[in-house]
């Protein structure tokens, strides 16, 4: 990525998002790009090299507390409906009007709360390995529903989460950031499920200091570590608190639909962002009433970046069918 096209504007909130930015030719949407835990816009670069030459305009915000963005470490601001605010602060700084998204993982949540607090800015959705997560209270504190969620897949497919919100995983997590950095981009496909999916694995892995060759590690030692695990930690800590409840609740019935076209590519390895889950939303008609093209690749939770060429294709047919 040309870090020479990243820019920076201070949202109406009063944070300061730093994201990369190309103006489309005439004729041609623009493609928001929303990232998720713990890769800052940089996850995008293969579908920005792809899309970027043939015109579309980009925006990939560096999310808030990562990268170039503000780093606030208290959870409340990073409720649904404040992302989604900033997201569009974004969009007005650059005056475009509306904009085709595609998210992976936590991006996902702030598409879905622009969906339901700004439709009209939105032309179409794509959702990678994780759907759309509407507001609805069943949905808002996955790490409470870890027992109903294993009676339905046969493991705690969440069981990390309950680390990731303790007090103490921030500087465990930095003290030991190898070794966090090998759990999150495993060389076996097993290790997701017999640690991140196992009460007290994940844990027990990054604070026995248990390392493996991981890519982009520098990069993303000198992203994550330099403005700390706290903030970045904050959009697992969220979802427990008070607030993210309120704030969901506020949106109306009628907004928690999603009437956009929708492109979910279901990532069939990844043990965490179940293809089920994403299925069972987009099939719901009482949630999803756009027209929905579901796709799959072989890949895990990574398969962004390890099934690029695949995803681009898919993601480009998908926007030339739109009939923009």
């Amino acid at each position: 990525m040309d870090q020479n096209r990243f820019k920076q504007v201070k949202s109406k909130r009063g944070f300061t998002y730093s994201y990369y930015f190309s103006a489309p030719r005439e004729g041609k949407p623009t493609v928001f790009f929303s990232h998720g835990f713990p890769t800052p816009a940089y996850l995008w670069r293969e579908q920005i090299t792809a899309l970027e030459p043939l015109g579309y305009g980009i925006i990939a915000p560096d999310l808030l507390g990562y990268g170039g963005t503000d780093k606030p470490t208290e959870p409340k601001f990073y409720i649904g409906s404040g992302l989604a605010q900033d997201a569009i602060d974004i969009l007005d700084n650059e005056k475009i009007g509306r904009v085709i998204t595609v998210s992976h993982d936590w991006g996902s949540r702030v598409v879905s709360r622009m969906a339901n607090y700004y439709p009209d800015r939105l032309v179409a959705c794509a959702f990678f390995g994780v759907g759309y997560g509407p507001p609805t209270s069943e949905y808002a504190d996955p790490i409470t529903q870890s027992a109903q969620i294993k009676q339905m897949v046969g493991y705690d497919l969440l069981a990390y989460m309950g680390y990731f919100i303790q007090s103490e995983a921030p500087a465990f997590i930095e003290k030991n950031f190898d070794s966090f950095l090998s759990l999150l981009f495993p060389q076996l496909p097993e290790t997701w499920k017999n640690h991140m999916c196992t009460p007290g694995g994940a844990k027990a892995w990054i604070e026995s200091n248990n390392t493996e060759p991981a890519p982009d590690k520098e990069y993303y030692r000198t992203a994550l570590l330099s403005g700390g695990m706290t903030a970045p930690l904050c959009w697992y800590k969220v979802l427990v608190e008070k607030c993210n409840h309120e704030d969901d609740a506020k949106i109306s019935p009628e907004a928690r639909i999603l009437h956009k076209p929708i492109l979910f590519v279901a990532f069939k390895e990844d043990p965490i962002g179940l293809p089920i889950f994403g299925d069972m939303t987009h099939n719901n008609k009482e949630l999803v009433k756009g027209t929905v093209t579901r796709k799959e690749v072989d890949g895990d939770h990574w398969a962004v970046v390890s099934h690029a060429a695949e995803l681009n294709g898919m993601l480009q047919q998908w926007i030339q069918g739109l009939n923009i």
